[in-house]
């Protein structure tokens, strides 16, 4: 029972790091003795101490338990190799979440500690931890970052009315949560018809993300796109990247991150765009337009999660434009696991994830 509640409290401390540690994992640490909660900790974010040096480094009581979201790093990197400071603080017994797949570590942290004769525990809320930490393993595991694809509808899935007019389909309380939304996300992507149709900035202006860098990237085959727009400004903090296509009559550059890939007849190719990402260090994307674009993500099938924002409106249009316009046959349906509905004062906002990775 000391076990799992202590693992909970480790998996809490380690959401605060949401948004703030990628590429590197989240990770929580609770140090106990006889039921008794001794210490603490939380990577917080990328480069900062790790959670374990946090919980143990004032720990003087031998003989307790450490209690952490993932397996505990066996290497020197940006910090010493946890085990060393476990092993010298004298912990008795590790309980683990789950391992870290990183090649680096994958076993041998937890082969160290049996081998100084430190007891271990492995599994205790495993499922929480890998949803809790589902960017990084997605990105630590191959070439492409994760994708969540994110739109706010109205309740019969329309993106615009019949003119093409879509702001604003969702309520000020539903694009709140929506902005703050980019927050959980490395990079945030849109195509070139949103960017030249709302001019936004596609920033962080929520409250809660205070100096987070966030990533933000247009699809723009042609190249066209002006310097004039507002997605050019404030590039210290919110970085623009663009990709175009290699057939492109302009192929001059407009920022230093401007990318010229492969394209087909549905526009550029996503896997050359996911992969430069993940060049770049981004662990996670979430796509947020146009419809086109989140059709083609939909149509290929290179998405982890979708996040709706419903509207509570009806808007109806043959013309309307909707997520998915591609649409698949009812035996070849894109499904979806752990679905969850919140609900908010003018709609409600679904969270799901895809049955099984994209290839």
């Amino acid at each position: 029972m000391d076990d799992l509640k202590f693992m909970k409290i480790a998996l809490k401390l380690a959401r605060q790091g949401l948004g703030c540690t990628e590429p590197n994992p989240m990770v929580g640490a609770v140090v106990a003795k006889a039921g008794r909660l001794l210490a603490c900790g939380f990577h917080c974010s990328f480069g900062a101490a790790h959670a374990e040096t946090m919980a143990l480094q004032r720990l003087t009581v031998p003989g307790a338990t450490l209690y952490l979201t993932l397996e505990p790093c066996s290497h020197f990197g940006k910090t010493p190799p946890c085990v060393d400071l476990i092993i010298a603080k004298r912990i008795r017994r590790v309980v683990v979440a789950m391992l870290d797949p990183n090649p680096l570590v994958n076993g041998s942290g937890l082969r160290r500690l049996r081998a100084q004769g430190i007891e271990t525990r492995l599994g205790v809320c495993r499922a929480r931890a890998e949803r809790l930490n589902r960017h990084y393993l997605k990105a630590i595991a191959g070439p492409v970052p994760y994708v969540a694809l994110h739109a706010g509808l109205s309740l019969d899935g329309k993106l615009s009315d019949d003119a093409g007019r879509a702001r604003w389909v969702t309520s000020a309380e539903g694009r709140r949560y929506a902005h703050s939304l980019r927050g959980e996300f490395s990079a945030i992507l849109a195509g070139r018809g949103n960017i030249e149709a709302d001019n936004p900035l596609l920033t962080l202006r929520e409250p809660g993300w205070p100096g987070k860098k966030l990533y933000r990237v247009v699809l723009d085959s042609n190249n066209t796109l002006s310097r004039r727009l507002n997605i050019f400004k404030e590039q210290e903090r919110f970085p623009l990247v663009i990709f175009s296509s290699r057939n492109a009559k302009n192929m001059k550059k407009k920022v230093p991150l401007h990318f010229f890939v492969r394209h087909d007849r549905h526009g550029l190719l996503l896997d050359d765009v996911l992969r430069r990402l993940r060049a770049l260090g981004i662990a996670s994307l979430l796509v947020e337009g146009g419809g086109r674009v989140l059709d083609s993500f939909i149509r290929e099938r290179r998405f982890d999660e979708i996040d709706l924002f419903f509207a509570a409106k009806i808007i109806g249009g043959r013309n309307a434009a909707q997520v998915f316009a591609s649409g698949f046959p009812i035996d070849e349906a894109l499904e979806l696991e752990d679905c969850r509905w919140t609900a908010f004062a003018d709609g409600s906002i679904l969270r799901g994830y895809r049955k099984c990775s994209p290839d």
